[in-house]
């Protein structure tokens, strides 16, 4: 719940760099700031939704976490209400991926840089296969089945396959580089293929899980208001409930989904090469 709060994104730049300033004390002088106006976990909230782990800078504030639930709403009230034209189905998809892509680079491990010339194919690579592979995938299966499951799967499945090959588009370069990793203290160890694979697989698992409540929640939630008559049927009401609902379904989600893993993940082995420190090793799998 933290993580996908976005009430740092009330905090100005000078209480943000306050939050950091008490955390960088502590660690240098084993107790806050005496002048601090925030407790030490209420510095590193908000230091943790502003700052990237692996560089220490800021994450652009568009694809923060804290961004991720007020971004999303517009564009899944853009895909769910909009007609369904030869327009707007393509448009909204590429907008999701759009943001798909700005949100798995800004948030990835960053041991791997790209060029700007990677950064440009992988975006059309990645924007484009989600793309077709979304709409493809969508009219595929409500082609061959007419059943009440398959309608409110298939649009999900298909956005879950086209999510992780944007995700795996955008940072296939950890796997063939490996990422760096890190002992307890947070010193470098060295880099790890295989601590590539586990976080970018973790990531991929939680992207694509992430679908499936989102498509039957809100079906479920607006059910049940319709059986107690509290669902407008048609005008602005029903609009500001549809959006209400899916505002709510992604706040119960997203927390439960990006909870299945830890974003810095623990082995106590990896490549033979590799001396395991004490306590083992520790790196970051992304968002």
């Amino acid at each position: 719940m933290d993580l996908i709060n976005p009430l740092p994104l009330l905090s100005s730049s000078a209480e943000v760099q306050e939050a950091k300033d008490n955390l960088d004390h502590y660690r240098t002088h084993g107790v806050p700031k005496p002048e601090a106006k925030r407790s030490l976990w209420d510095s590193k909230w908000l230091v943790d939704s502003v700052y990237h782990p692996d560089t220490g800078k800021p994450v652009p504030i568009l694809f923060r976490m804290s961004t991720f639930l007020p971004a999303n709403i517009p564009i899944l009230v853009g895909m769910l209400l909009s007609p369904k034209t030869a327009f707007s189905v393509p448009f909204w998809q590429a907008v999701n991926q759009t943001y798909n892509v700005g949100f798995n680079y800004c948030n990835r491990n960053l041991s791997n840089p790209f060029t700007n010339q990677q950064l440009v194919t992988s975006y059309f690579l990645a924007t484009g296969s989600s793309v077709v592979v979304a709409m493809g995938l969508d009219k595929l299966l409500m082609k061959y089945s007419k059943s009440p499951i398959t309608r409110t799967f298939a649009p999900a499945t298909a956005l879950a396959i086209a999510g992780c090959l944007n995700l795996l588009v955008i940072r296939y370069k950890e796997v063939v580089d490996g990422v760096d990793v890190y002992d307890g203290n947070g010193v470098k160890v060295g880099r790890s293929k295989e601590a590539a694979k586990e976080g970018l697989s973790k990531t991929t698992f939680i992207r694509f899980a992430l679908q499936y409540p989102g498509a039957f929640l809100p079906v479920i939630m607006a059910e049940a208001l319709k059986k107690v008559r509290m669902y407008p049927g048609g005008g602005l009401g029903k609009v500001c409930m549809d959006v209400g609902v899916i505002s709510l379904s992604l706040l119960i989600n997203l927390p439960a989904m990006f909870a299945l893993y830890p974003q810095m993940l623990h082995r106590d082995k990896l490549e033979p090469e590799l001396t395991p420190p004490p306590g083992g090793f520790y790196f970051n799998r992304g968002i």
